[in-house]
């Protein structure tokens, strides 16, 4: 297998590390379950890989989450189905 110059500067761009859910271990659910003082994610088994489109008009990036399936069915009821891609993980 030969590698051309570009594919090692891909590789070295990103750290395996940094990408999540990609070793594809025990993940837990991100969803925020905490209060205006902080951050407590929900912490159940996650099963889903959840991008959100932005429907507030104003153009936001679109959002990558890691949710358990309880989490994803509030999700679908506050934001509708059609801004959802849901993957298994």
């Amino acid at each position: 297998m030969v590698r051309t110059q570009e594919a090692v500067d891909v590789e070295s761009d990103h750290d395996v590390d940094e990408l999540g859910g990609l070793d594809r271990g025990r993940q837990r659910c991100e969803c925020d379950h905490g209060d205006d003082e902080g951050y407590q994610p929900c912490g159940r088994k996650a099963r889903w890989r959840v991008t959100v489109d932005c429907v507030c008009g104003e153009g936001h990036p679109r959002r990558v989450e890691i949710l358990c399936s309880r989490c994803l069915r509030t999700l679908r009821q506050f934001q509708g189905r059609e801004a959802i891609t849901a993957r298994r993980l």
